[in-house]
């Protein structure tokens, strides 16, 4: 979080940024501040919020952790409520993909497209060995 050099106010930085898109001056006494006058809040200050105990940020998807905030970051990496942790598709074609996008995961169409994919690949490999076998054989 930053603060007000000055007033030495600290704030949520998302919410000072929001603040002063409306307005240069400290939300608490007015005094003219901007964003470059922010500076970081003190270690000490840090260290406080860090041991905060808050709520995972997908507890809109079910998820009941509460969490230290310093600890949210490797949570919120494992979370399994987490719509976009990586999955692996168990339906056959195991391609990995957000939690979220499972749902209208489509095997075969998956698969086509790998398929067309390499089919290009080949052709294009085939061209060039049939370059290269034109080029030996001028020389």
């Amino acid at each position: 979080p930053p603060q007000a050099p000055h007033c030495e106010h600290a704030f949520c930085n998302a919410c000072i940024t929001q603040w002063f898109s409306q307005q240069q001056t400290c939300p608490v006494d007015r005094s003219v501040v901007t964003v470059a006058h922010l500076r970081p809040v003190p270690r000490i200050m840090r260290n406080m919020l860090s041991k905060l105990q808050i709520t995972c940020d997908n507890a809109v998807f079910g998820c009941t952790a509460v969490v230290r905030l310093d600890n949210l970051m490797s949570h919120l990496n494992d979370c399994e409520h987490n719509p976009k942790r990586p999955v692996t598709c168990e339906q056959g074609c195991g391609l990995e993909m957000p939690k979220d996008e499972l749902p209208n995961h489509n095997c075969i169409k998956h698969l086509r497209s790998v398929v067309q994919q390499q089919q290009t690949r080949i052709a294009e490999l085939e061209k060039t060995s049939a370059e290269h076998k034109h080029q030996l054989a001028e020389q």
